[in-house]
């Protein structure tokens, strides 16, 4: 069974490729917040891009979970450590001494440690780190995942002690880590695995008609809660804060599983024509190679004064995406073409 070559799921290419589209965004927006005023008009641009932007790292990890936890993909330790974990730290090594490189050459960090920059890396790679923790965690996870049950049992553990019990202290609506230590140890269940398992399961099981629409108003829900939450944490502490934003969050959670199920359930059944698999197919390979080097043109126009912070935000978040977008595209696919390194830095 494990020998027959699976299906391309073409829903999991069009979330891969929107995800990285608004990976861009949030980036574009957030990277501001901290240098403009709390609540000024700028703020709260930047506040309603971030908050339609931020179920896009839970969904790259639900697309993960659905693709390396379906017991019909062949996945070996071997495999695991010799194709995605070293893919992982070549890239995290290579794009770590690119930024270092960067920051010093442009002037753009100057306070950052060289030797910090290189093992810490820059600060949107940390997703490399976490998703190779998880790759070495698989072949548990497979054996978990290998029942409904099991999936549902992982799934709602993590999903309330790594996930909604941070949330509610986020908020102030139970006592801080330092009264509850006992309880957030419990939290080593991370909420990415949370994620990650959430992928298996509302792939493989079909929600009905009413949970759908269900899920769908839960994720406006969401979406409008993250908005406002940011609003309040921010006016209750004086200084911005993220937290309602954060991928981690269970709101951010909410929105990515609503959109998961929405993309696929409009996608079930229907075929695309070849031109379209082929655009499919191409875009979405280039999708972690957008990821590592979008920032680097980010900063390469913020550094020119093209900035949301320079100009009137509104329009000027769009214009930045509309320039930084086809340069990202267009420098991963040249690396790619890089002989035998490509494949292992984008």
């Amino acid at each position: 069974m494990q020998n027959r070559k699976r299906e391309r799921v073409w829903y999991w290419d069009i979330l891969r490729i929107a995800a990285v589209i608004f990976l861009i965004i949030r980036h574009i927006s957030t990277a501001s917040f901290e240098f403009v005023e709390p609540l000024g008009r700028k703020w709260w641009v930047f506040n309603l891009y971030g908050s339609l932007a931020a179920w896009m790292v839970p969904v790259y990890l639900m697309l993960s979970g659905a693709s390396f936890l379906d017991p019909e993909k062949k996945v070996t330790i071997r495999s695991i450590w010799s194709r995605n974990i070293l893919r992982m730290f070549t890239a995290f090594v290579a794009w770590s001494v690119i930024y270092a490189i960067y920051n010093v050459i442009s002037g753009q960090d100057t306070h950052t440690p060289l030797i910090e920059m290189l093992f810490v890396g820059h600060f949107h790679l940390w997703f490399l780190p976490m998703i190779m923790g998880i790759y070495m965690m698989l072949p548990l996870f497979r054996l978990a995942s290998q029942t409904t049950k099991g999936t549902v049992y992982v799934f709602f553990v993590s999903l309330a002690v790594s996930v909604t019990f941070p949330m509610m202290q986020d908020l102030g609506w139970v006592p801080d880590a330092e009264l509850l230590t006992g309880m957030n140890n419990v939290g080593f269940l991370s909420s990415h695995v949370c994620f990650f398992f959430a992928g298996w399961l509302f792939h493989k099981v079909d929600l009905t008609r009413k949970q759908r629409y269900a899920l769908y108003v839960l994720g406006i829900a969401a979406t409008l809660a993250v908005f406002i939450g940011t609003w309040q944490l921010t006016l209750r502490g004086g200084v911005h804060n993220e937290d309602m934003q954060s991928d981690s969050n269970l709101l951010t959670g909410i929105q990515g599983i609503a959109l998961f199920v929405l993309v696929k359930q409009l996608r079930k059944g229907k075929r695309f024509d070849v031109q379209t698999q082929d655009a499919l197919k191409f875009y979405s390979s280039l999708a972690f190679g957008v990821y590592l080097v979008h920032v680097m043109f980010i900063a390469m126009l913020d550094r020119f004064g093209l900035s949301p912070i320079t100009y009137n935000a509104g329009w000027m978040i769009p214009l930045i995406f509309f320039l930084v977008t086809p340069c990202s595209f267009l420098t991963a696919w040249i690396l790619r073409k890089i002989p035998l390194a490509g494949k292992y830095i984008t």
